[in-house]
Parts: C-alpha cells; sequence; structure tokens
C-alpha cells in the first residue's frame, strides 16, 4: 500500500518532472565531465604524439649532424684538407634533409671550405671574433668534443644551429668541421608550419647552463607557459620543446553543459537515449584513437624509411672515405655496424650476426690478445683508444686495419656508448713494408759490401795514402793553375793597355797619310795604306775585346749607372752602322712600341753589347731585312734582334757565349772575328741586371733578345 503510494507520488507531473530533470541534469552534466576528461585526454594524447615526433627528430637531427662533423673530422686529421671536399660535403647534403650547409674552419676561427657557396657567402669570417659565436667555439675547443651552437643568427639569413667538432692533429688544435641546420628547415621537414599553424603554437630553446636563461629560436616567447615546456636531456646541453594548444577544451565542456540543461529541461522521454549516450561517445573517441594510431603509424613509417635513407647516404659516404663507423650500447651490450664495416670484414650483412665474440674471430691470432685487452681497459677506464691490427681471412689472405674509439656520457658522466671508426689501411702498410724489404736488402747490401771493404782494409788504407798524395799533389797543381790564370788575366789586361797606345799611333798616322797632307799618293800606295789602316782597326778591335773579357774574369769590369734616352742610344748606332748595311744592301728597320724609354743604366756599355748584336746580324745576312724590335715588358726593356741570314744549328746554339769560340773554323772560315763579342755582351747584360737568350733555325735567320731593369 505504501510502495503504490510512493510510485503514484513519483507519476506525479512536478515530481517527475523534478526527479526526471535532476537525475537528466546529473547524468549530462556527468557525461559533459567525461566528454571534458576524453577530450583532454586526445588533446594530451595529440600533444604528447607531437612533442614525440619533434624530440625523436631532434635527436635524429643532432645525432645525424653529430656523425657527419665526427667523420668530416676525421677525414681531415688523417689525411689532411681533403681536395675532394665539394664531393664529400655534396653527399652529405644530397640524401639528407637536415643539413643546409657544411664547413671547415681553420685554426685562427676563419672559415675556409663551405659547400654550397650560394647563398653561404660566409668564407672567411671568423667565429672567434664573434660575440656570438666565440664562446660556444671556445667551449669546443677546451672540451676537445662535439658541440652544438643555437639559436644562431646564420649570415646567410634565419635562424639555426651550428654544429661543431674540433679537430685536432698531434694534440693541435687544426679547426673545426661543422653542419649548419636552418630551423626552417628542419619545420618543412616535419611538415609544421609554426606561424599559421591552427592547433599548436611552437617553441624550441636551449638553455644557457651557465647563466640559466633559455635563448630562444623562434619570435614568440612561451616561457611564461612553462607547463608546456618539454625538457629534452641530450649529452650536448639542455634544450626546450613548448608545444602548447591553440584552443582551450574547456569550452567544449560549457557547451555540453548548456545541452545537457536543455536535455534536462526537455524531460525523461529522452532519458533513454541519453543513458546510451555514453557509450556512443566511447565508441567515437575509440574510433578517433584508431585514426590516430593509424596516422602516428604512418608517420612512424616514413620517419623510419628517412632514417634508412639517411643512412644510406652516411655509407655512400663512408665508402667513398673508405671509413666504417660502429657503435656499442654498454647497457644492452647490442652491437651495431654500418655497411662499410661489413665490407672490411667481408661479412653479409644478412646472414652474419654482430657480436664482439663473432669480430674478434675474425682478428689475427697473434693480434687478438691485444686487441681484446685494450677494448675491455678502455670500458673499464673510460678511456677512448687508438689501435692498429690484423685481420685474417681464407687463404692466409690479411688486411690492417686502423680503429679508433670514443665513449658517449650521459648528463651524470656515466659511460652509455662507444662510437668507433674502423679502416682498411692495407695499402698504406704493404707500401710501408715495399720501403722495409727495400731498406733490410739495402742492408744486406752495405754489410756484404762492408765485408767486402773490411776483407780489403789494408789495400784501401794504402789506397787511400796514395789518393791523399795525389790529392796534395793536386792541390799543389790547382793553385798553381789558379795562379797563372790569374797572372794571364793580368798580362792580358796589361798587354792590351799596352798595346791600344801604338795601335791608335798606327791607324792616326795611316789615316793621316790617307789623306794626303804629307804629300801625293798613287793608287797602289792608297790601297795598301787603306789595308793597314782597316787591319789595324781589327787589331784594336781584337786589343779591346781581350781587355774587357780579361776584365770579366779578373772581376774587374765596372759599369756606371745614370739615366738616358734608350731610343735615342739605338737610333745613334743604326746611324753608325748604316753604311754596312747599305753595303751589303739590306734593309734595317725598326719596330717600337713606346716612343719615350728612359733607362737608369750604363750608355756606354748597353750601346756596347747593340753595337755587337746589330753587326753580327749584318755580318751573318746576305740579303733580307734585319728588324730591331723595342718594347717594354713590366720593369723591363726587352729588344730584339732579330735577321735572315744563316742561322744556327741547335747543337751549336750552347757554344755561342764561350769565349774564342767561332761556329765556323780554320783556314776556310769566311767572316772574321775574336768570338768574344756574345761573351762579352752576355756578361755586360747579366752585370747591369738582364738577360740575354738567342733563337735560330739553321737557314732561317737568329733572334736574340736581352732584356734590361728600367731602373736598376
Amino acid at each position: 500500500m505504501k510502495r503504490s503510494a510512493f510510485f503514484q507520488y513519483l507519476k506525479k507531473p512536478l515530481v517527475a518532472g523534478l526527479l526526471t530533470f535532476a537525475l537528466l541534469l546529473f547524468i549530462t552534466q556527468y557525461i559533459a565531465y567525461q566528454k571534458y576528461l576524453i577530450s583532454k585526454n586526445e588533446q594530451r594524447r595529440e600533444l604528447n604524439s607531437e612533442i614525440s615526433f619533434i624530440k625523436d627528430k631532434l635527436q635524429a637531427l643532432i645525432m645525424y649532424n653529430y656523425s657527419a662533423t665526427k667523420s668530416l673530422a676525421y677525414i681531415v686529421e688523417r689525411n689532411g684538407i681533403p681536395e675532394d671536399f665539394d664531393d664529400i660535403a655534396k653527399n652529405l647534403l644530397e640524401h639528407q634533409d637536415y643539413f643546409d650547409a657544411v664547413e671547415l674552419v681553420d685554426s685562427t676561427g676563419v672559415i675556409t671550405h663551405v659547400y654550397p657557396l650560394k647563398n653561404n657567402e660566409v668564407i672567411g669570417f671568423n667565429i672567434l671574433k664573434s660575440k656570438a659565436a666565440s664562446s660556444g667555439a671556445l667551449a669546443t675547443i677546451k672540451s676537445k668534443d662535439f658541440y652544438i651552437a643555437g639559436p644562431v643568427y646564420l649570415k646567410q639569413g634565419g635562424v639555426g644551429i651550428v654544429s661543431r667538432q674540433p679537430i685536432f692533429i698531434n694534440d693541435e688544435f687544426f679547426g673545426f668541421s661543422a653542419v649548419v641546420s636552418t630551423l626552417s628547415t628542419f619545420f618543412e621537414d616535419l611538415k609544421i608550419d609554426h606561424i599559421n599553424d591552427n592547433n599548436f603554437d611552437y617553441q624550441l630553446s636551449r638553455v644557457n647552463r651557465s647563466t640559466g636563461e633559455e635563448e630562444f629560436f623562434l619570435e614568440n616567447d612561451l616561457s611564461s607557459i612553462e607547463e608546456f615546456a618539454v625538457p629534452i636531456e641530450l649529452s650536448f646541453g639542455e634544450w626546450k620543446l613548448y608545444v602548447v594548444p591553440r584552443h582551450n577544451k574547456t569550452n567544449t565542456m560549457i557547451w555540453f553543459v548548456i545541452i545537457g540543461l536543455i536535455i534536462s529541461l526537455i524531460g525523461g522521454w529522452v532519458a533513454w537515449y541519453l543513458n546510451g549516450q555514453s557509450e556512443r561517445f566511447k565508441r567515437l573517441v575509440t574510433k578517433k584513437l584508431e585514426k590516430q594510431e593509424s596516422q602516428l603509424k604512418y608517420i612512424h613509417e616514413t620517419t623510419e624509411n628517412q632514417i634508412k635513407k639517411s643512412e644510406s647516404n652516411l655509407n655512400r659516404a663512408q665508402q667513398i672515405a673508405k671509413l666504417g663507423s660502429w657503435e656499442l650500447n654498454l647497457k644492452t651490450n647490442d652491437l651495431t655496424w654500418s655497411e662499410e664495416v661489413y665490407r672490411i670484414i667481408e661479412k653479409d650483412t644478412k646472414n652474419f650476426k654482430v657480436t664482439l665474440n663473432g669480430f674478434y674471430d675474425i682478428i689475427h691470432p697473434e693480434d687478438r690478445d691485444s686487441v681484446i685487452k685494450t677494448i675491455k681497459e678502455s670500458i673499464q677506464n673510460r678511456k677512448p683508444y687508438h689501435l692498429t691490427y690484423r685481420l685474417l681471412f681464407g687463404n692466409n689472405r690479411i688486411k690492417h686495419i686502423d680503429e679508433q674509439c670514443e665513449i658517449l656520457y650521459d648528463e651524470n658522466q656515466n659511460p652509455v656508448k662507444t662510437f668507433g671508426t674502423l679502416q682498411d689501411i692495407t695499402e698504406r702498410v704493404i707500401s710501408k713494408n715495399e720501403l722495409l724489404n727495400f731498406k733490410n736488402n739495402l742492408e744486406k747490401l752495405v754489410n756484404q759490401r762492408t765485408e767486402e771493404l773490411n776483407d780489403s782494409k789494408e789495400a784501401l788504407l794504402n789506397l787511400l795514402e796514395d789518393i791523399n798524395s795525389q790529392s796534395i799533389e793536386l792541390e799543389k797543381e790547382k793553385e798553381k793553375a789558379q795562379s797563372a790564370d790569374l797572372m794571364k788575366s793580368a798580362f792580358l789586361a796589361t798587354m792590351s793597355h799596352e798595346l791600344r797606345t801604338p795601335m791608335n799611333s798606327i791607324i792616326g798616322f795611316t789615316g793621316i797619310l790617307l789623306k794626303e797632307l804629307a804629300g801625293p799618293l798613287n793608287d797602289e800606295q792608297k790601297k795598301q795604306l787603306a789595308m793597314v789602316k782597316g787591319s789595324g782597326q781589327n787589331l784594336l778591335g781584337l786589343i779591346n775585346d781581350v781587355l774587357d773579357i780579361s776584365k770579366i774574369e779578373a772581376g774587374r769590369l765596372n759599369v756606371s749607372f745614370s739615366p738616358f734616352n734608350y731610343l735615342a742610344s739605338l737610333q745613334k748606332t743604326i746611324e753608325f752602322l748604316e753604311p754596312q748595311v747599305a753595303k751589303k744592301r739590306l734593309k734595317l728597320m725598326t719596330e717600337i712600341s713606346n716612343l719615350d724609354i728612359t733607362l737608369v743604366s750604363d750608355e756606354r756599355r748597353i750601346e756596347q753589347v747593340l753595337l755587337n748584336l746589330i753587326s753580327n746580324a749584318i755580318k751573318f745576312s746576305d740579303q733580307g731585312t734585319i728588324l730591331i724590335k723595342v718594347g717594354v715588358e713590366g720593369e723591363f726593356a726587352v729588344t730584339q734582334v732579330i735577321d735572315e741570314g744563316l742561322g744556327i744549328a741547335k747543337e751549336d746554339i750552347v757554344k755561342l757565349f764561350q769565349p774564342f769560340v767561332q761556329l765556323e773554323g780554320g783556314l776556310n772560315r769566311k767572316h772574321e772575328g775574336t768570338g768574344l763579342g756574345l761573351t762579352i755582351s752576355k756578361s755586360l747584360i747579366e752585370k747591369l741586371g738582364g738577360t740575354i737568350m738567342v733563337e735560330s733555325e739553321t737557314g732561317r735567320g737568329s733572334n736574340f733578345t736581352f732584356t734590361i731593369p728600367l731602373k736598376f
């Protein structure tokens, strides 16, 4: 009865309405709250997914930069600056989306190499003198380890990070290898438009360990929203990633509260619908989560493919450098190799299981214990190592290996990984061994010859005594010869000087007789006196040449320097020789490129050289043209005397400038002369600071060229 009355009470419109309103209000608000939690969780999952994706990409970027700078630094440390730097850098850049430029910096901090040059005109920029870059660079040199500088406002424009690896050769700082990555390239690879994105605000910062302050890469300052800052702990420094949602999910909850209130007011007739709302929301969330998981799977596969592509490019670069790399996880003891290591040890990447013991089995038995001991001591003592050893293959075939290892530490300075390189140096070692064998054979030969010499020691001593006696005699003869040569030069100088006076008298008096001042002469007398005068002039020329050559040999030929008009001196010499040119019916032409040439030299000696060279051209030409070309090249006046005469055979050209040597010898000689003119000319030209040379061909004439400095 009471129960029936209660139900009757519930059926009252007001009570039923109030109860239904209260029940529906409770249910709808509960659902609104659940929806809020689901939306928050979705947002958090989406946010965490975005953060994880960017974080993985950033860590991959840093590890690629680390590997690239390490490999490039190793190449420079082993082989110096590579001549094919552009090829190596191009190989790193072509298949690596993260890199924008590869650089080399010398020990003074100046950027010496960069690829590509387009939009990267930074060669000559000194990073050690830059306020923005010097602190990080100096810290890198001090730590002798990999370092990332950022944010860096690049000279080529934009903001980015610069990864640097210091290069040390024989413990001497040699410079840096560096890789530049712009932030815009990084975000493009992530397919993120950090400016126009409607879902999230992005920011990346690097924490300055000395000051604790954050250095932001982008313009928007999100440091006040610390709850969205995700720290990224790396062995190269602390970084923070901000991914802040632009839409607040509380707005969605308010709408659900309003809708729930409306639904509650509508009445209980929609209760069955509202009771099923939670399940529908659950199915909707499940479907959306499945969609997001599919998207994440696609992103994971895409990222994995890009990583494989980057690894392939790195393998190509290592193959070019003939350098393989390996990595050992000290926590899991997992060992990984690059493809170049497999090629070096001649193992299949699919069938060979990578283990330390498997690698130890390939090492030559004589080297195995030493290598194992070095590796274990390196892990125990936390010290890098560098060693060379041999690998043994079938048919007793041997390879020589150069291995280097470095240790990576976490933020607590605990070793977590070892990173190393293997290089096949067999050819280098074999070359070193063509040398050792040669040395040993040479030593054996020397020992053999030494034994033979020891067997003949007494005979050798006697021989040495004879040689010593002969040397003493030769030294005496040498002194006599030198004394005789000096006496000869002095005699020639004295005699030449003494002979010139009577010869001048003979020529002078002969000239007076020919002028018939002392009385008339018949034709025969004139002919004979002319012959005497000509012979006297020839003899005087010979005496003058002998005097000059004796002074040259005695080192007493003096020259004086003063300015003079070179073209006037040339014209004067040509006018003096015009009768000889006319007599042989030759043509003499000049080709002068400069109208005013002033020399600071010895005018008399220059005229002597001109007279000798032009006279020779006239003497040895029976027809054709003699061309004199004069010009200025740099600080020198250049003169060429070109004839179309007899020419000189190639085998005779070397004899031209030797004293008392004439190319025509004997009694059948057609042309007169002492053979001293060219020798004297060469000595004069060289004493005046110039050079002389000749080009000639038999039957096609000669070209004598001499240069004289404009100012001595």
